[in-house]
């Protein structure tokens, strides 16, 4: 066997040590990255650092309920009645409809991803109603549809829980009676129910988000209880957002240009909208609780029953308004508001501290 020279042993050091330096830096963590676990679960933490809480949802008009958490379970609590609510300025004013929590729509209801929840509705109304989980995946008992999935109605006085059930991912959803469906749905029983995920990238995450549910009403008169189906043309007189039309929604709703904005509709009346933004592109982002490849409009078809989420920015100060592009939606029983301007299903977006303001006039006219 021949010996190494002093020569060959130097250059085998060396060797190794230019290789063992190599594989060191291959192996290094990224830059300010001190963990000293397993890489995979170091660049894990790192994404972790690109996350948010989501901003809840807020519904102009309409109170937003968290519910109250028991034994682990989100519980909402409401209850079905006939009462009068403001429905427009002009040519009527208030009318009687039926609702969740004497509102309608109802209170939009928020939980988070992964938590068990419950409806707890009592009826207070004069027929028997149910609630529907609309697009939550919530067990056959728990659906809603007497005589099919729920063995009879709930009785007037009493009170049934849909649940606890766990929703199955994040999203737009709504809860309404599907009892006598084409009179309740249509004198109000109607509300949202929003899913947040527990945590969201931070690019997601919107500054403001904002629930609106479309409805439509006809009233026979001043104070009268609201009729399912409209006489005539069936192309019913009032056309609302939140329960209220433009003129009667108290005020524009207050966004910075450049804030971020999602927009959650629902359309919970009989009829198709085309819900149009003036002043910025919208992204559809979602439908009907599951996320989409990413659509710019200025104008979304929003059909009974379709909930989207979209997001938009205005790039530029303003007063700006979301409406419905049928013409007779944004007039009120076919009259317009003030100086002609639109009302019915739409609402005014404002830039903060932009001049001039929408006038006064706008929220207090009388036809």
């Amino acid at each position: 066997m021949t010996s190494s020279s002093p020569w060959s042993t130097f250059l085998g050091v060396a060797v190794l040590a230019v290789v063992g330096t190599l594989l060191l830096s291959s192996c290094q963590l990224p830059p300010g990255n001190t963990s000293s676990g397993p890489v995979g679960q170091a660049s894990a933490q790192q994404g972790n650092a690109g996350t948010a809480d989501p901003a809840v949802p807020e519904t102009p008009s309409v109170t937003t309920d968290e519910g109250t958490v028991e034994n682990g379970v989100r519980t909402f609590r409401v209850t079905a009645s006939e009462f009068e609510q403001q429905i427009a300025n002009f040519p009527i004013k208030t009318v009687r409809v039926w609702g969740y929590n004497n509102s309608t729509p109802g209170p939009t209801l928020v939980a988070r991803e992964g938590e068990p929840i419950q409806l707890v509705l009592t009826n207070n109304l004069p027929v028997p109603t149910t609630i529907h989980p609309h697009g939550l995946h919530e067990p056959n008992q728990f659906d809603g549809v007497p005589g099919i999935s729920q063995p009879s109605p709930v009785a007037p006085g009493a009170t049934f829980t849909y649940g606890p059930f766990t929703p199955a991912h994040p999203g737009s959803f709504a809860y309404h009676s599907h009892t006598q469906s084409a009179v309740q749905e249509l004198r109000g029983l109607d509300g949202m129910i929003v899913v947040l995920p527990r945590e969201e990238a931070a690019k997601d995450r919107v500054d403001k988000d904002v629930v609106m549910t479309l409805q439509q009403f006809a009233p026979p008169g001043e104070g009268q209880l609201v009729a399912p189906f409209p006489p005539g043309t069936g192309d019913f007189p009032f056309s609302t957002i939140n329960g209220k039309t433009g003129e009667a929604s108290g005020g524009p709703i207050v966004v910075k240009t450049g804030e971020r904005v999602r927009l959650r509709v629902y359309n919970a009346s009989n009829l198709s909208h085309s819900m149009h933004l003036h002043g910025a592109d919208m992204t559809l982002t979602s439908k009907n609780g599951h996320p989409v490849p990413h659509v710019t409009e200025t104008t979304q078809n929003v059909a009974p029953g379709d909930f989207f989420e979209l997001e938009f920015t205005f790039d530029k100060p303003g007063n700006w308004i979301f409406h419905c592009h049928v013409p007779h939606h944004t007039s009120n029983a076919m009259k317009d508001g003030y100086l002609g301007a639109p009302v019915g299903m739409t609402r005014i977006f404002s830039t903060e501290g932009y001049q001039p303001a929408v006038a006064p006039g706008y929220f207090q006219y009388q036809g």
